[in-house]
């Protein structure tokens, strides 16, 4: 206990303010850590919004492409009109005019585009031609480039017709066989006024013929495999591949071969009449077609030789006879091209071809044409 001393007690003295401190220090890195960077996107990652962004505008654009190419084609269904083809001029020069038209390949009325439906198919593609023909008077001859092996029986037959009606419109008929001119090939060649046959040509094969297999052995004694159909008449089934052929069916087929075979025979014997061995009325004719229709072919030589042709020559001797007929001193000669429109692109290669996954590329329409049972002329040595 301390004694008072009598001094009064004086005020406490405020307190200094502590000066500031300096922040502590950051604690050291860490061996081997590196400050954090900023966030950087990778390259590929722009690259892959961009392609995306493309992807999605030409995904677009195709839809709306397509919805064109369908409103167009269904006008054209709707309004009937036919394809128009410009000419691409080969030769010569003034008012008249001689036509090339091309009949190369399997005569057929089956489409090449089978989704889109945008091409034409061959039958449909000659007889347009043939009709412009026709019905342009400036056109005063015909030459019908052939090199096919046949076909359908009703496709060659409407291409033969629409040959007469060119005939009818006055204007002259002139055939030039190519590398073959067989079977149907020969129908729709047999009505023109001159034909034409290459030095190597192949052609005849005058005949008709009905494709059909028989693999019951295979199905039924090698694989265990009956076919059990349900049918509404003993011949509905008549053809099928798994049983052997019954006497009357084939009968019945036959009929069908016969009558074709005599329209074909009509065809050449009316068609041919008059010039080189036949001579005389159609019924003789006629009997000296039947000698040469046994469906087998011909050499160029032959051919000359027995009346099928008249002359052996290339286009050139064909365009010649066919300025001759027609009286022409000079004409131009033009060939029928159409350019390829959206339609046929779609419908073209993307639908009628089929990848195999083995590498192989199959054309379906043509696997189709092989499975298809169908009266031919053609020559088919092969199914």
């Amino acid at each position: 206990m301390t004694e008072p001393t009598g001094i009064p007690p004086s005020d406490p003295l405020p307190a200094s303010p502590l000066p500031p401190q300096p922040p502590p220090p950051a604690a050291p890195p860490r061996f081997g850590s590196l400050p954090p960077l900023p966030r950087k996107r990778a390259a590929s990652f722009w690259v892959a919004i961009v392609l995306s962004i493309v992807l999605v505008l030409s995904l677009l654009s195709n839809l709306m492409l397509l919805g064109a190419v369908f409103v167009v084609a269904g006008t054209a269904q709707v309004s009937g009109t036919e394809r128009h083809y410009s000419e691409k001029l080969v030769e010569g020069s003034g008012e008249d005019k001689v036509v090339i038209i091309d009949v190369e390949g399997i005569i057929s009325s089956m489409r090449d585009g089978m989704l889109f439906g945008g091409r034409t198919s061959m039958c449909e593609r000659i007889t347009q031609q043939l009709r412009q023909a026709a019905g342009d008077s400036s056109v005063k001859a015909v030459i019908l480039a052939v090199n096919s092996p046949g076909g359908t029986v009703t496709a060659s037959d409407v291409i033969c017709n629409e040959v007469r009606k060119v005939q009818a419109a006055g204007k002259k008929v002139v055939v030039h066989m190519g590398d073959l001119c067989a079977s149907g090939g020969y129908y729709v060649s047999a009505p023109a006024e001159w034909i034409v046959a290459s030095p190597t040509t192949i052609t005849g094969s005058i005949g008709v013929i009905l494709n059909t297999i028989d693999a019951s052995e295979l199905l039924v004694q090698k694989l265990g495999i009956r076919e059990a159909p349900v049918k509404s008449g003993r011949y509905k089934d008549m053809g099928s591949f798994s049983r052997p052929m019954t006497d009357e069916e084939r009968a019945i087929l036959q009929g069908m071969i016969d009558s074709a075979y005599d329209r074909f025979v009509d065809i050449v014997a009316n068609g041919r009449n008059g010039h080189a061995n036949f001579s005389g009325p159609v019924e003789q004719t006629r009997a000296a077609v039947r000698k040469l229709a046994d469906g087998r072919i011909y050499s160029a030589q032959q051919a000359a030789g027995n009346g099928l042709a008249d002359a052996l020559g290339y286009l050139e001797d064909a365009i010649a006879k066919a300025k001759a007929l027609a009286g022409l001193s000079s004409a131009k000669v033009v060939r029928y091209v159409r350019p390829e429109t959206l339609a046929d692109l779609l419908g073209a290669g993307a639908e009628s071809k089929l990848n195999i996954n083995t590498g192989v590329q199959v054309e379906l329409n043509k696997l189709l044409d092989g499975a298809t049972p169908r009266l031919e002329y053609r020559w088919r040595p092969g199914i």
